[in-house]
């Protein structure tokens, strides 16, 4: 069928296209199997529907002539939340399609008219277009699914097999982290790689491992001989394929024990990691190494969260041809994403994939991370050939990729500042240097940094920012929610988003997320996502093309950021008060009041049935972190029904009022309190719960206190009646941004007072030990 796209939109068309072809779909509409039909339906009764109406693309389910989807290729000026608008409007309505995606090639938003609410896998928004089963899926069961149980319940297996060879790697002697990890990778690694050979066999295609030296070759054996078979005919092969590049495998294991490994083996053997849906194959060894280093390590290097990676990788763009370069790589999460967004958009022939696997890939990494990042490559489908081992500070890079990607490791100290015309030993200021400098002319570069070097009135610091602004587009500065890279630290992040090349003149863009659709927890089991479309990335992807001010962004001349010391952080250009006129104050309750005040009970502790339930019960131990998720007791339908607690919905504010005065924190989930704590349930919208959480700690609550029995407290009366300023929703924002930007830097602050104080105990202990 002929083209009729218009000529603005035809670069997005053409990688929908390859993306859709890449995904399974069937899109020659002169293929009787065909499921994707472009400008127009299916059938007659449906194009009737339309009323001359062009939809971009819809897609069929498979095998019938029911339209399940539509696809809305985004226009030049217009918002991917106007393209899902006018998609709904004009083609799903009409004939009744309830799931639409719009895109422009590179991001994607989606909308499900069943919800009015995005599509959502495992709590996290859709962000990419889907394969037609998992879309067949979203159609039948609605916009929110979850990996199968099948797989979840692998990834509990996943961290008990784990903590079981861990066990058992530490008695063979070796010393914990990357040691004791890489031996147990290797396992990992041949039950993965057998996994996806075999998935290749039953699909027809190619093996690139052969049979006799994947896992069903060696797990049945003895475990003198499985042992016997691995070091002499399994790692040899590896050694042979894959090291030519460095060392990625050992030449031998370091297990000695033959019934260790027999041990280790037989807990994967009844494992299953590999399903279409999920992604455990291609995550397994990030996962692993994730619970393998501790919180705090000694060389600054943290996760950076996937939704994080992805959306960075999303706003640069890398495409096919193009250099991609990590040099702080670890286990190598931006070099894999970058790979499959690159992938997704090419058809693979011959000469694309040699350039896939050998030319587009280029890492660094200082620890032993780098042979885990080679392995995650090789199973994503190689690229592992120019992941080094190796300090990138010091070998500098000039003007030789074309893409840059990186977290670089925060607060360390390097002796190669000289090499890049910096007289400093902090590392900031040289890995940024390193990041723009490798960086070609008309390249492209996505970078967290810490929020200190944006701003901070250091020498060399100004000096690599002006080194920035000089020679550089600066697109974009995105302040980063504090809670982004908990519970590893609480340091203020951005991104930098740039194009390599002069000094530009275009205004910068600064953009605040204050909620990136995950729990604020500091919880040492991570964050779960909220499952809310409404989050401050959706509306960035949703708005990157068009970068408008709101209350949340704004522009900033370049002229104002060479005035003000070239500094980049978003709080050096939004004041506090932005002119918004002076509120009322109200009561906090009652009649007048902007809340609703429920206090707490304690169902009786003699009925044991009241107890252990599924409600969350909070005390005032609890209240250890800004949202309450989880509490210590928990009490039964029965405790609820035969006490006074009250039910206090998600984003009700928790004040305690008795004894231990004035702690907050705010319900990150439906949840009862005892008699100790107060719940402010906001009545309507004027007022929003951070807001208030900030708020009530600065109002001197000692002035109400009455006295009591075992000291001073407060009561509901009094609560009520106690007088707060409600400012418009503009400035409660604004205040919220000042507050979570001083609470996270207090956090930073605290965390290098900590790493100081075991440096001087660790100093101390050295000397002692020296001197005897």
């Amino acid at each position: 069928m002929a083209r009729r796209s218009r000529p603005r939109e035809s670069a997005a068309r053409k990688v929908i296209d390859g993306v859709l072809a890449r995904l399974g779909w069937i899109t020659d509409e002169r293929r009787q199997d065909c499921n994707v039909f472009t400008e127009g339906a299916k059938t007659r009764d449906q194009s009737k529907k339309l009323e001359r109406k062009q939809p971009d693309y819809v897609l069929y389910e498979q095998g019938t002539d029911t339209p399940i989807a539509v696809i809305e290729a985004k226009r030049p000026g217009h918002t991917l939340k106007k393209a899902v608008e006018d998609a709904v409007r004009l083609y799903a309505r009409p004939l009744g399609i309830d799931i639409v995606f719009a895109t422009d090639g590179v991001l994607c938003q989606t909308f499900d008219r069943r919800s009015n609410t995005a599509l959502f896998l495992d709590g996290e928004p859709v962000v990419e277009l889907l394969a037609p089963k998992i879309l067949a899926r979203f159609a039948a069961a609605g916009p929110k699914l979850v990996t199968p149980t099948k797989v979840r319940q692998t990834k509990q297996q996943l961290m008990s097999v784990f903590a079981q060879a861990n066990g058992l790697l530490r008695k063979e002697g070796l010393r914990a982290g990357l040691e004791r990890f890489g031996e147990f990778s290797t396992l990992l690694f041949l039950k993965l790689i057998s996994e996806i050979e075999a998935d290749r066999d039953s699909r027809g295609e190619a093996r690139r491992l052969e049979a006799r030296y994947c896992w069903e070759a060696f797990a049945s054996k003895s475990p003198a001989e499985m042992l016997d078979y691995l070091n002499d005919t399994v790692l040899p092969r590896l050694v042979r394929s894959y090291n030519h590049s460095g060392d990625v495998f050992n030449r031998r294991l370091s297990i000695a024990n033959p019934n260790t490994l027999a041990a280790v083996v037989a807990r994967l053997s009844d494992l299953s990691l590999l399903d279409a849906e999920s992604d455990v194959k291609g995550d397994a060894f990030e996962y692993f190494l994730k619970n393998s280093v501790t919180v705090g390590n000694d060389l600054g290097e943290y996760f950076t969260p996937r939704h994080i990676v992805k959306l960075m990788v999303d706003l640069v763009d890398p495409a096919y041809m193009e250099q991609v370069y990590d040099p702080c790589c670890g286990t190598g999460g931006f070099l894999i994403e970058a790979f499959r967004h690159v992938s997704r958009k090419v058809k693979l022939t011959k000469t694309s994939r040699r350039v896939l696997e050998n030319e587009t890939i280029f890492g660094r990494e200082l620890t032993g991370s780098a042979k885990i990042a080679k392995m995650n490559m090789i199973l994503a489908g190689d690229g592992h050939t120019h992941i080094h081992q190796k300090d990138s500070l010091e070998s500098p890079v000039d003007s030789e990729y074309d893409v840059v990607l990186t977290n670089f490791p925060f607060s360390q100290e390097t002796d190669h500042g000289g090499l890049y015309g910096l007289d400093t030993v902090d590392a900031n200021p040289v890995f940024l240097k390193h990041v723009v400098d490798s960086c070609a002319k008309g390249g492209r570069i996505g970078v967290i940094v810490p929020e200190g070097l944006l701003f901070a009135d250091n020498q060399q610091y100004e000096h690599v920012r002006r080194y920035v602004v000089d020679n550089c587009e600066v697109v974009a500065v995105v302040a980063l929610d504090e809670y982004v890279f908990r519970p590893y630290t609480g340091q203020p992040t951005a991104i930098l988003v740039l194009n390599k090349g002069r000094a530009s003149s275009k205004p910068i863009w600064f953009y605040e997320v204050l909620d990136d659709g995950f729990e604020k927890t500091t919880s040492k089991k991570g964050r779960k996502p909220t499952g809310a479309d409404d989050n401050d990335l959706v509306v960035l992807r949703s708005v990157w093309s068009t970068r408008p001010d709101g209350d949340q962004s704004f522009f900033v001349d370049v002229d104002t950021v060479r005035e003000n010391g070239h500094k980049l952080s978003l709080s050096s250009y939004r004041p506090l008060n932005d002119g918004v006129e002076r509120s009322s104050w109200v009561p906090l309750g009652g009649d007048e009041g902007i809340c609703e005040i429920r206090l707490g009970a304690t169902p009786s502790t003699d009925v044991e049935g009241n107890w252990e339930g599924t409600n969350a019960w909070v005390t005032i131990s609890d209240m250890r972190d800004r949202y309450v998720t989880s509490t210590e007791r928990t009490i039964s339908d029965l405790g609820v029904a035969s006490s006074s607690v009250k039910l206090l919905p998600k984003g009700t504010v928790l004040v305690s009022f008795k004894l231990t005065i004035g702690k907050v924190a705010i319900a990150g989930c439906d949840l009862y309190t005892n008699e100790a704590i107060a719940g402010l349930v906001p009545k309507d919208h004027r007022v929003l719960p951070e807001y208030l959480y900030f708020l009530i700690p600065s109002i001197n609550l000692r002035h109400h206190m009455q006295p009591a029995a075992k000291g001073k407290t407060l009561n509901k009366k009094i609560l009520e009646s106690i007088r707060v300023p409600v400012p418009s929703k503009k400035e409660q924002r604004a205040f919220i941004r000042r507050m979570n930007q001083l609470e996270a830097k207090a956090i930073g602050l605290r965390e290098e007072a900590q790493a100081l104080d075991q440096e001087t105990v660790t100093t101390g202990r050295a000397f002692v030990d020296a001197m005897r």
